[in-house]
């Protein structure tokens, strides 16, 4: 098992745990809207992460069960591989 500590500001600890996933689930954050893709997408790290776009289908836009385009989507989901466990802050923090 890989441990990652985030040592972020208080406030960006904050806004990401907002969006953690339950334990029952295999996304490490969801249900983040798409207005801050490129903030949060910036503070995590990127090796072994994958992004999901979420969002309703439209009048005009069919989209997959799965997942939607970027742009159509509305919130996204980040995952990390399974052996990984990112935690926000230091180690010893809680």
């Amino acid at each position: 098992m890989r441990e990652i500590y985030a040592d972020y500001s208080i406030t960006d600890q904050n806004l990401l745990r907002k969006y953690i996933s339950p334990a029952s689930e295999y996304s490490t954050f969801k249900g983040i809207p798409m207005e801050l893709f490129d903030y949060v997408t910036r503070l995590l790290p990127v090796k072994d992460r994958r992004i999901r776009f979420r969002g309703p289908s439209t009048r005009t836009f069919t989209r997959p069960q799965a997942n939607t385009i970027k742009s159509k989507a509305t919130s996204f989901a980040v995952y990390y591989d399974n052996d990984y466990i990112l935690h926000l802050g230091r180690p010893g923090d809680k």
